[in-house]
């Protein structure tokens, strides 16, 4: 299991030189310890030959430059690596120009996907949206499967490629349609909430779907006393908090990412900042425990720490603790117009950062069966009104 805090006095990260590990500068504190500054996981290499149209050379140069200025992390991501994802990313764009593809991709995708060839980029309530409202009649989604899933729930006229298949989530895979019934039954009467990491199945067997930028403004208007909340036990616990006139039951899936930091190390990183004169803002996601979420100041989903963090930049803070998806740290280091530290450690999502160029640019020229999305009509109809209702509370 991944360490998501290390060890604030250890050396196994570099101190000060960057939080973009890159020959930038972003030195704020010269008395700086080692090891505070986050440690990114490394750029994905292409995995292998993939035939490309013969770009010339001012093309693939060009190419390079504007995906490494776009990524901002020149030392991950140097000229030589860029050169060769370039011509990847030209045929991805001349495909989705020909075809009239909208390409999907979450925030946790690698930078090449998000700043190379996605044309929108958010997290799950905002993608759900843009899905349904995209002009286009198909849609790519750079992704896990149930998102996937959750476009073709809003556009089901549309044809929806999930470029992997096997990309799943600890959260969708920890629930089944099954088990919802199992609660139903025994707590009849009472409303289901599903958290949209879930599958279609599961989303078809629940009244409402909620998102981590919406999950607690939605429960409070629903009607009655009582809710179940499907499937995160993190979430749920802070339903149970936010909710003091609600009785919230629980289900207990967890995601493995946001499941791994812990409180403690977080107040050990915030000591050890305050000593070095340091003003840390601590920002997390709430599928992480609730000792987590006491420690921060911000909580919120990776649309929202990624806003906070750039609005607080430009204001003039520059050293932050993103407590989620090492995709968060990507976008918020790439969208800044300043220098900033990024403090601690992120955890990367390996059913997220299963998805590369080669694989989007295979499921665009010649999409196997399992990289087509396809849903049984009953199922497409009960989810949506599941969904439905999100967007109605939501309005």
């Amino acid at each position: 299991m991944q360490d998501p805090m290390g060890d604030p006095h250890g050396n196994r990260l570099d101190c000060h030189g960057t939080p973009r590990l890159d020959d930038l500068k972003a030195v704020a504190h010269d008395d700086c310890p080692v090891g505070m500054v986050i440690e990114m996981p490394e750029a994905p290499l292409p995995r292998g030959k993939i035939e490309t149209p013969a770009y010339s050379g001012s093309e693939i140069e060009e190419e390079a430059l504007r995906l490494q200025e776009a990524i901002k992390q020149p030392m991950r991501w140097d000229l030589e690596l860029c050169r060769a994802l370039a011509p990847l990313t030209l045929e991805i764009n001349r495909l989705k120009r020909e075809q009239g593809v909208f390409l999907i991709a979450h925030s946790y995708q690698t930078p090449d996907i998000v700043y190379g060839v996605a044309d929108s980029v958010a997290d799950s309530y905002s993608l759900s949206k843009d899905a349904r409202d995209a002009p286009q009649q198909t849609i790519l989604f750079s992704s896990v499967r149930f998102m996937a899933e959750t476009a073709k729930i809003v556009s089901p006229h549309k044809t929806v490629l999930h470029p992997s298949p096997e990309a799943g989530c600890s959260l969708s895979d920890g629930i089944s349609a099954q088990d919802v019934i199992d609660l139903k039954e025994a707590h009849p009467g009472v409303p289901v909430v599903c958290y949209i990491n879930t599958s279609a199945a599961v989303k078809a067997e629940c009244d409402v779907c909620v998102t981590s930028s919406n999950y607690i403004k939605i429960c409070e208007r629903l009607p009655g006393d009582r809710l179940i909340f499907v499937p995160d036990r993190f979430m749920g616990k802070h339903l149970q908090t936010a909710l003091s006139d609600k009785e919230v039951l629980v289900y207990g899936g967890e995601c493995e990412v946001h499941a791994n930091f812990t409180g403690e190390k977080i107040r050990t990183w915030r000591n050890s900042m305050d000593d070095h004169g340091v003003d840390l803002v601590v920002m997390s996601h709430p599928e992480c425990d609730a000792d987590v979420l006491e420690e921060s100041d911000v909580v919120g989903s990776s649309e929202i720490l990624k806003d906070e963090a750039l609005r607080m930049a430009s204001k003039g803070q520059r050293d932050f603790m993103l407590v989620t998806e090492c995709g968060t740290a990507d976008r918020v280091l790439a969208e800044s117009d300043e220098d900033l530290n990024l403090i601690g450690a992120c955890v990367m999502c390996r059913h997220m950062k299963s998805t590369q160029l080669e694989d989007i640019l295979q499921a665009l020229r010649d999409p196997r069966a399992d990289q087509v999305i396809d849903l049984d009509a009953d199922v497409i109809e009960s989810a949506r009104m599941c969904l439905d209702e999100m967007f109605r509370l939501m309005d």
